[in-house]
């Protein structure tokens, strides 16, 4: 059994749930006119960023993943750290 951390897969996932929501409040905004739809989207995405940049780290090395998208590597139930080759899982460990 592997060492427990705080799983930034599951984070990442939903932090790109809420970048469709933000594009989903922005399309709303343009559609019905609101200001406060489309301000409530760009708040969505500046917080996406910020959780991004914070929590995308390797649980071991601590390093930044990498941001580019990759369905094989993401939609897995690991992922490889490309700079310490650590595995860590969907379920919260450690190789």
């Amino acid at each position: 059994m592997g060492r427990k951390y705080l799983n930034p897969l599951k984070i990442r996932n939903a932090a790109v749930w809420m970048l469709f929501g933000g594009m989903f409040f922005s399309f709303l905004g343009q559609v019905f006119e609101s200001k406060w739809l489309f301000y409530l989207s760009i708040i969505i995405v500046i917080i996406f960023t910020i959780v991004s940049l914070i929590f995308w780290r390797c649980p071991n090395c601590k390093k930044r993943l990498p941001l580019k998208y990759d369905k094989e590597i993401e939609l897995s139930y690991a992922y490889v750290c490309p700079r310490c080759e650590k595995r860590f899982f969907d379920d919260g460990t450690m190789e």
